[in-house]
Order: structure tokens, then sequence, then C-alpha cells
């Protein structure tokens, strides 16, 4: 029903009549925007069903607002065992990687893919995926890809593990192992800043980009990126791919180059002693000594080995061959055939050379 009009006169009858319509009308219209905020608050941003937490809290930026909305860090394990006479020892090294979860930082449901011997049990909250007769880590690194490529958010982070050691048990595969679980594993890793995509113990740009021993973090937005990791097994990729070449990370080797072998990615790494470098040489042992930076973090003469890659594929260790082997490895998995200003190498290879000068 209608308002009557206001009488005709004045006085203090009119000002407070007056008065009382525009509390009203200011009622109904902050009645109005605060539904409409709340209702934006819960939009899908973009049809995928997330809400709009930007449009919810403009002022909520920088790590504590980073933090909250990201989820716990998946793990992804690949778990080989050779026969039901391994088990115990194998059990062993599970556990001893597994033990290093920290369920604040880590989603404690492990997602194991289980090649050869099926374990009788499990650690903790552990639990098998998928069980193969045989397989490499290819098959595990797929369901990390799988995983990213339903949720290629940079805030959505996973883990890659491995139980190495379990086929060749001896001292130096302990050592390795232990070296870089700690590191995938470890909180700066976890909360890696926003300049790193992938963090390990150690990432080395020689004799092409990788981690030695194959463990790290990242973030899924980057691994989404990568080609399928089951692409050569499944004879999708170039011949000269598929043939065994560790110096150039390709064949079977291809699965430690693969977490770094997209042009964009920006590694950390954690170790800061350079007697460790790439391979299985001079692993240090103990709890791992940790100081994230951007990677590579040496100049490119540290990361040249004696020996290792020199008599076969000399070009995979020269500075004069660094870019034109990248670019050929982007142009053969990736048909990317330019670098752009933002890739690592540049400043890899500049502040090497300017170390190089200063020594002279």
């Amino acid at each position: 029903m209608a308002e009557p009009p206001l009488p005709c006169t004045k006085g203090p009858e009119l000002v407070v009549a007056r008065t009382r319509r525009s509390l009203r009308i200011g009622l109904i219209a902050l009645t109005f925007v605060v539904s409409y905020l709340s209702l934006d608050a819960w939009r899908p941003a973009g049809g995928d069903g997330r809400s709009s937490s930007s449009a919810m809290l403009p002022a909520a930026r920088g790590a504590n607002a980073t933090l909250a909305a990201a989820p716990k860090v998946r793990i992804f394990y690949n778990l080989f065992a050779k026969s039901a006479a391994d088990e115990d020892r194998v059990r062993t090294i599970v556990e001893e990687q597994l033990g290093l979860l920290d369920a604040e930082l880590h989603d404690t449901h492990v997602s194991v893919t289980s090649i050869g011997h099926r374990l009788s049990a499990l650690p903790g909250n552990a639990f098998v995926k998928e069980h193969h007769d045989d397989g490499g880590e290819d098959l595990t690194l797929r369901s990390v890809w799988e995983y990213c490529k339903s949720n290629p958010h940079p805030n959505v982070k996973v883990v890659y593990l491995h139980s190495k050691g379990s086929y060749h048990p001896n001292e130096s595969n302990h050592r390795l192992r232990s070296f870089v679980t700690q590191g995938a594993l470890s909180t700066e890793c976890a909360n890696l800043p926003e300049h790193c995509n992938i963090c390990s113990s150690r990432m080395s740009p020689l004799p092409h980009p990788h981690t030695s021993g194959n463990m790290w973090l990242a973030r899924c937005d980057y691994i989404a990126r990568l080609i399928d990791p089951m692409a050569r097994i499944e004879g999708r990729l170039p011949q000269r791919l598929s043939d065994d070449d560790p110096c150039n990370g390709r064949g079977r080797y291809l699965s430690e180059h693969w977490a770094h072998s997209h042009p964009s990615v920006r590694p950390c790494d954690l170790y800061p002693g350079k007697e460790f470098t790439w391979a299985h040489l001079r692993v240090p042992k103990g709890p791992l000594k940790k100081e994230l930076v951007t990677a590579p973090r040496f100049r490119y003469a540290d990361y040249v080995l004696p020996g290792m890659c020199m008599e076969e594929h000399p070009d995979t260790l020269r500075m004069s061959d660094f870019v034109r082997l990248r670019k050929e490895n982007y142009a053969l998995l990736y048909n990317i055939t330019e670098l752009d200003g933002e890739w690592w190498g540049w400043e890899f290879l500049q502040r090497s050379i300017a170390e190089r000068r200063q020594r002279r």
C-alpha cells in the first residue's frame, strides 16, 4: 500500500516524517548492498566453481592469505619391491621416508604406485592407488601429472618420492635417498617463495637440468605444462628422445629430467655446500643443511664433474653449447624454439661469466 502524502505544512511534524522516510530508504539500500556482496563472495570465478576471494577480501594479500588458502601438499610415492624376500627391507625404506611427513604441511594420505611385489602393509595413512607387476617411475609421475592437470593452481603443491635403493641396496643409494627426501619434505620447500615453482635439495643444470635422486616438491600450475610422463613408453616422442642417454636426459633417464624439462621452470634448492652437485659423488650424510635460494646457486664451472659425460658427450658440459642443447630439447619435447627474457638460464650464464672474469 502506498504511503499517504505528507501534509503540506511546516513545523516539527514535517521534519520527523521526512526523517523517518529517509531512514527507511537508507535501511532498504543497506540491506541490498549487504545481500549483493554476500552473493558476489560466493559467485563462481570463471565458471569453475571456486569462490571469488579477491572480491570478498581485496586487501587480504601476502604470505598469510596465500598460506591460509593453500591445501596441504599432496604426496605421490613410487614403491618398488623385487620379491617377498625384500619386503621387510623395503618397508623399512618406506617408513624412513614417510616418517619425515609433517601433518601440518603434508596430506598424510600418501598415494602409492606399487610395482613388483606388493607389500602386505604400508605405514600410516599411505594407500596403494594402483599396482603393476612391472614398470618404472613414469607410472607414478603420470599420477602426479594427472592430479596437477585437474588442479592447475600455483597454491596446489605436490611432492614426488620413490623408494630409491629398494632394487640396489647400497650406501650410495641410501645417502642420496636420505638427502633428497629431506629436501622434498622440508618446511622450506613446502613454503617455497612465489618466484619458485619447484624445490629440491639440489638442482643441477648439468649435464641436463635435473635433481639427482629425482625427489622434489612442485607447484601444480607448472607440472600441468609438462609432457605426459608416459609419452616415451607409449611411443609418442621422437626416436632421439627414446634412446637411453643419461647425459642428455633421454630414454629411461627422461624421468629424472622431466620435472625440470620445461623452459618456464623456476627452480630453487636447499643445500648450501658445493661438494655435491649431481650424480652420486660426495653426497652429504646426516641431517640436511638448508638454505633456500634460487637455483642454480653456483657458477657454471662448479657443475662440471671430471669424467662424467666428458668423453661421450662433452658438449653437455660446455658453456658454449648450453643454450643450444636446452633449445634443442625444448623443441623436441614442447615444440618451443625461442627463449624469453625470463628463462632461468640467462641469469645463470651471465652470473657465471661475470664471476669467471673477476677471477682472472
